[in-house]
C-alpha cells in the first residue's frame, strides 16, 4: 500500500488537495472584506507517474503552492491614481478656505474697501463736517482692521499647513518602517520551503499604498522579493529591510514656513521641491499657487492703498490749515524683507526699497551670492532675473531695489529670501484719528478780481507735488503767491510776490524761428501800449511770438535791449495752462485759465487760507476708488482685489472638477483592482461546493481502497 501508484494513495492526495482548496477558499470568504486582500488559490499538479511494462501509472495530485491573484500593472495604477487624487482633494480643501474668506460678502475686504470710498465722498459733499470726518475715520480704521483679519487668516492658514506636514511625516515614517519591517519577515517566510507568502505581500502592497496617498512614489522590487521605495528626486524611503526618516524643519530664511528634509546617514537635504502627489504634494501646491500669492496679493493691495493714498493726502490741507500728513501707515516702506539664511557666514542686511508699487508681482525672490556674483531669481517662475556684482540694484520690472545695508559684509554661499508684500497687510494701519487732520481742502486757491471786465475763468486743476518752495507757508502764504495780469487781450503776464513779471524768454526752435511782428502799429492801437509799463513793455507785447516760449523766474531786471520778454500768449480757444513753464518751472501746481479775459485782468494763486468748505482734495482721494494705481496703472484696488477672489474662485472651481473627476478614475482603477484580485462570493461559494465534492469523491474513493483491502484480507483468512 505504500506504493505511490496505489488507489489509496491516489485517493489520499486528492483528499489532502481538495481540503487545502476548501481552507483557500474558506480563507477567501473570510477575507472577502479585508481592504488590499487578493483572492488565491491553489496550484495543483499531478504527481510524476510509475513505470509499469504497460505503461506509465498515476499517482495522485499535489497542491505545491498558494499563490494570490495579482496584477501589478494594476495595483501601479491604482496607486499613482491614489496619489494624484489624493492631492487634489488636499488642495481643493485648503483651497476652499481661502476662497470662502476672500469672497465672503460681509468679511472679505471689498465691502470694506467700498465703505471707507463711500465714507470720503461723504466728506467731499460736506468737507466742514465733523460727523462725516468720524465717519471716514471708523471706515478707515474697519478697513484696518479687515486687513488685519485676513492676514491673519492667511497666517492661521500657513499654521495649520506646518502642523499638518508635521503630521502627515510622521505618518510617511511609520509606514517606511512598516514596510521595511514586512520585507523582513517576507524574506523569512521565504527562507521556509521558498513559497511566496500572499497575506505579507498584501500587506506590504496596502502600506506602499497608503504611502502613496501621502505622496508620489516608486517602487522597485528585487529578486530576493524585497522591494524598495523612491520619494523625491530618487531618495531611498525604504531599503530592503532598512527605513530612512524625512523632517520638518524651519525654513533657513523664514520660520514660518517649512521644509522636508530627507535624513541621510551623513547630510540631510531639502527635498521639497520635488516632493509631489497625495495629500502632503497637495498641500504644498495650495501653499505655492494659493497660500503664499494670495497672502503676497492681498499685501501689494493694501500697500497700494497705503502709498496712493497717502501720497493724495499730502497734496491736501486739513482744518488746521496744514498740509496734509501721512493718513495711513507706510506699509511700501514697511513691509518688504530680505530675510538671511541662518547658516549664513557674513551679516550684511538687505534693503529692500520700493520704487514702483505699479510693478510690483505677487512672487517671493532667492538672492544668492557665489564667487563675487549676486544672482536674482523670481520664485513664481523659477526665473533668474539678474546677476551682479554690487549692490545697490534696481529692478525696475519688478517694482523694487535692493540697498546694502549694514552689517560685516557678505561672504561665499550666503543666501536670502526677498519678500516684498507678505507683510503688507499685517502693516497697514491708521496714522491719524484726529478728524481735523483729514485734509479735504486744496492747499491752493485761484481767483478772479472782482473788477474784471472780460469773462476769464482761472482753475486749480490739481496739486501734484507740497514738498517744494512754494508750500513752505511762511506767514501763511505761497511762497511765493502768484498773480496774473493781462496787458491785452491776447497776452498775460505771471507776476510774482515782489510784483515782478516772471521772464518769458522766446525760444528758437529748428524749422521754427523766432519771428518780429512788423505790425506792430496794428497792436498798438488797441491800446496794448499805454503807460502802465512803459515804452519799453509796450514794444514786447507788440512783438509776435513763437508759441513755443520758456518762462522763468529771475529776481534782477533783464538788461536793457537784451530779447527777453514777460509776455505769454493767451490761447482764446482752449485757454492757457500756467505751469510747468517750457523751461522746466513747477512749482508743483496746474493752474488753466479759459474764457476770454480783457486787457488789464487780473487773476490770483494764493494759499487757501480759512478753506474749510473746500472739497477739491476730498474728491481727488475720492476718485481714487476707481482710478487704475495697480498693475501698471491698469487696474484700481477694488479690481486687483477682485481678480485675486476670481484668481482663487477659478483655481478652486478647477481643482474641484478635477478632483471629482480624479476620484472616477480611481473608483475605476480599484474596480480593476478587484475584478483582478478581489473576493467573488458566488465564484467562491461555487468553489466551495465543487472542493467539497472534490473531497466526497475523493473520500469515497477511500471507502473503495478499504474495501478492496478487507476483501483481500479476508480471502487470506479463509
Amino acid at each position: 500500500m505504500s506504493g505511490g501508484g496505489d488507489i489509496l494513495g491516489i485517493s489520499v492526495s486528492g483528499a489532502v488537495a481538495a481540503q487545502r482548496t476548501l481552507a483557500t477558499t474558506g480563507h477567501n470568504i473570510a477575507n472577502a472584506n479585508t481592504d488590499g486582500f487578493s483572492r488565491q488559490r491553489v496550484d495543483m499538479h499531478a504527481r510524476m507517474p510509475q513505470q509499469h511494462g504497460g505503461g506509465a501509472v498515476g499517482t495522485g495530485v499535489v497542491a505545491d503552492n498558494i499563490r494570490r491573484v495579482y496584477d501589478g500593472f494594476v495595483v501601479t495604477e491604482m496607486r499613482n491614481t491614489a496619489a494624484v487624487a489624493k492631492s487634489l482633494e488636499s488642495e481643493h480643501d485648503y483651497s476652499r478656505q481661502v476662497d470662502d474668506l476672500l469672497a465672503d460678502p460681509n468679511a472679505s475686504l471689498a465691502p470694506a474697501i467700498q465703505q471707507f470710498f463711500a465714507a470720503v465722498n461723504g466728506v467731499a459733499n460736506n468737507p466742514s463736517s465733523s460727523s462725516e470726518r468720524q465717519v471716514m475715520l471708523s471706515q478707515a480704521k474697519t478697513l484696518a482692521n479687515r486687513f488685519e483679519y485676513i492676514d491673519a487668516r492667511f497666517s492661521t492658514l500657513r499654521s495649520t499647513v506646518k502642523a499638518e506636514l508635521k503630521n502627515q511625516i510622521v505618518d510617511v515614517n511609520q509606514l517606511a518602517k512598516g514596510i521595511a519591517k514586512i520585507n523582513q519577515t517576507i524574506n523569512q517566510s521565504r527562507g521556509i520551503g521558498n513559497l511566496p507568502p500572499s497575506d505579507l505581500l498584501d500587506q506590504r502592497d496596502r502600506l506602499i499604498y497608503e504611502l502613496s496617498k501621502k505622496m508620489t512614489v516608486r517602487v522597485n522590487e528585487e529578486s530576493n522579493g524585497n522591494v524598495n521605495v523612491f520619494v523625491g528626486n530618487g531618495q531611498l524611503l525604504v531599503f530592503g529591510q532598512t527605513a530612512a526618516t524625512l523632517d520638518v524643519q524651519n525654513n533657513e530664511s523664514d520660520p514660518e514656513d517649512v521644509e522636508l528634509v530627507y535624513k541621510g546617514p551623513s547630510v540631510d537635504t531639502v527635498i521639497t521641491p520635488y516632493i509631489n502627489g497625495g495629500s502632503i504634494g497637495g498641500i504644498l501646491d495650495f501653499r505655492n499657487t494659493i497660500l503664499n500669492s494670495g497672502q503676497n496679493e492681498l499685501g501689494r493691495v493694501a500697500m497700494g492703498v497705503a502709498n496712493v493714498f497717502n501720497k493724495q493726502h499730502k497734496l491736501g490741507m486739513d482744518l488746521n490749515g496744514e498740509l496734509g500728513g501721512l493718513f495711513f501707515t507706510e506699509a511700501d516702506k514697511i513691509a518688504p524683507k530680505a530675510m538671511p539664511n541662518k547658516n549664513n557666514k557674513g551679516e550684511l542686511d538687505i534693503a529692500v526699497n520700493i520704487t514702483n508699487i505699479d510693478s510690483l508681482t505677487t512672487s517671493d525672490y532667492s538672492l544668492e551670492y557665489y564667487n563675487g556674483t549676486y544672482t536674482m531669481r523670481r520664485l513664481s517662475d523659477d526665473k533668474t532675473i539678474g546677476n551682479f556684482t554690487s549692490l545697490p540694484q534696481d529692478f525696475a520690472s519688478e517694482g523694487f531695489r535692493l540697498d546694502a545695508g549694514a552689517g560685516a559684509g557678505i561672504q561665499n554661499g550666503d543666501k536670502y529670501i526677498i519678500r516684498p508684500t507678505r507683510a503688507g497687510a499685517r502693516s497697514f494701519g491708521m496714522m491719524t484719528d484726529d478728524v481735523n487732520k483729514i485734509a479735504a481742502a486744496s492747499p491752493v486757491r485761484a481767483e478772479a478780481s472782482i473788477s474784471n471786465l472780460g469773462n476769464g475763468q482761472i482753475k486749480v486743476e490739481a496739486v501734484t507735488d507740497t514738498s517744494g518752495p512754494l508750500f513752505n507757508l511762511e506767514g501763511g502764504e505761497l511762497s511765493p503767491p502768484y498773480g496774473v495780469h493781462f496787458t491785452d487781450d491776447n497776452h498775460f503776464e505771471i507776476i510774482d510776490n515782489s510784483g515782478k513779471a516772471i521772464r518769458v524768454t522766446p525760444r528758437s526752435v529748428p524749422d521754427k524761428p523766432i519771428v518780429e511782428n512788423d505790425d506792430k502799429k496794428d497792436i498798438e492801437s488797441k491800446g496794448h501800449a499805454e503807460g502802465k509799463k512803459g515804452k519799453e513793455e509796450s514794444e514786447r507785447a507788440g512783438r509776435k511770438r513763437d508759441k513755443d516760449v520758456v518762462a522763468h523766474t529771475d529776481p534782477q531786471p533783464s538788461p536793457e535791449g537784451d530779447r527777453v520778454v514777460t509776455s505769454i500768449e493767451y490761447d482764446k480757444v482752449n485757454g492757457v495752462a500756467l505751469f510747468p513753464t517750457e523751461n522746466g518751472i513747477d512749482p508743483g501746481i496746474r493752474i488753466k485759465i479759459h474764457g476770454q479775459p480783457k486787457a488789464g485782468d487780473t487773476f490770483r494763486v494764493e494759499f487757501n487760507l480759512n478753506g474749510t468748505g473746500d472739497n477739491s482734495n476730498a474728491l481727488e482721494m475720492a476718485h481714487l476708488q476707481d482710478k487704475p494705481t495697480l498693475n501698471n496703472s491698469t487696474a484700481n484696488f477694488s479690481e486687483v482685489y477682485s481678480q485675486l477672489v476670481s484668481r482663487v474662485g477659478a483655481k478652486t472651481h478647477e481643482l474641484e472638477i478635477n478632483h471629482k473627476a480624479q476620484d472616477v478614475l480611481l473608483e475605476n482603477a480599484i474596480a480593476r483592482r478587484e475584478e483582478v484580485s478581489g473576493v467573488n462570493m458566488d465564484e467562491e461559494a461555487a468553489n466551495l461546493i465543487r472542493y467539497q465534492n472534490l473531497y466526497q469523491a475523493n473520500a469515497q474513493v477511500i471507502a473503495v481502497a478499504k474495501n478492496l483491502f478487507d476483501t483481500l484480507i479476508a480471502t487470506f483468512n479463509r
